[in-house]
C-alpha cells in the first residue's frame, strides 16, 4: 500500500496521500485549500545507518577502493 506524494496547483502546498489500491479511482485533493489540481511530486528518501550516523551508508552501496 504506497504512499503517495502530492503538490497542489493551486497554493503549493505538499501533502501525502495513503492508497490502498493501485486500483483505486480517488481523486486527490489538497487538504489545505480543497483544490483538486494537484500533481505527483517527486518524493525523496533519506538513507541512514542503525547508529543514527548517515557517514559511511553511501560508501556501502559501490565498490570498495584501497586506502
Amino acid at each position: 500500500m504506497p504512499i503517495y506524494e502530492y503538490c497542489c496547483d493551486e497554493c503549493g502546498e505538499r501533502f501525502e496521500l495513503f492508497v490502498r489500491s493501485a486500483t483505486q479511482k480517488t481523486v486527490p485533493t489538497c487538504p489545505s485549500c480543497g483544490s483538486e489540481k494537484v500533481h505527483k511530486a517527486l518524493s525523496l528518501f533519506g538513507v541512514g545507518s542503525a547508529g543514527g550516523s548517515s557517514k559511511g551508508s553511501a560508501a556501502s552501496c559501490g565498490p570498495s577502493s584501497p586506502t
